[in-house]
């Protein structure tokens, strides 16, 4: 039985994370995502291109959507590993999401949000230091960077399992190696 759920949650781990919310977002104050700036459906795109509120709303969506099958499995008494599963299918429900024909986001909101849904408070201080350094840095790249090191200082000096840490902090990692190793994957944003 345990393992039915477990799969059941992967499997709506991948449906939530298909949920093409930066196209909605975007479509709904009349402009094809997919059709502008990067092309990329994610919340950088939608924040250049529509605007920071919209943006905003699309990042906290797009990481909410990958914390709740974390948080939900983690309710349900799943697993850790398995709840973290729950999540890497919601990061790849947005790369390649069913509702968008496979045309996905680059990742990196949700996989903030899978250390949200796994370890809430580490997850919340690189969140913190990211979006603090996104103002001078002007990069989603460097500031990205720096927030996975303060979550892993934090998520360390918390006490957080350095299996799990470093489990959760190789999610940003496979949204790095899609995005700059993959020769089949261009694009940016998160």
């Amino acid at each position: 039985m345990q393992h039915l759920l477990e799969a059941t949650l992967v499997l709506a781990g991948y449906v939530v994370g298909s949920a093409p919310f930066a196209y909605l977002v975007a479509h709904a104050r009349g402009v094809d995502v997919l059709r502008v700036g990067t092309g990329n459906p994610g919340a950088a795109n939608v924040f250049r291109q529509v605007g920071p509120v919209a943006g905003v709303a699309v990042f906290a969506l797009d990481a909410g959507k990958a914390a709740l099958p974390v948080a939900l499995a983690r309710v349900l008494g799943v697993s850790e590993w398995a709840a973290l599963l729950a999540g890497t299918a919601a990061l790849v429900g947005h790369w390649y999401p069913v509702f968008l024909r496979f045309r996905g986001g680059a990742g990196i909101a949700p996989a903030i949000g899978i250390g949200l849904g796994a370890l809430p408070v580490p997850a919340a201080i690189g969140l913190a230091v990211g979006g603090a350094a996104l103002v001078p840095l002007r990069s989603t790249g460097y500031a990205t960077g720096l927030g996975v090191v303060a979550f892993l200082i934090s998520a360390l000096a918390l006490g957080s399992g350095v299996p799990l840490t470093l489990a959760v902090a190789a999610q940003m990692l496979l949204v790095v190696v899609r995005r700059y190793l993959l020769p089949f994957h261009k694009g940016g944003g998160t």
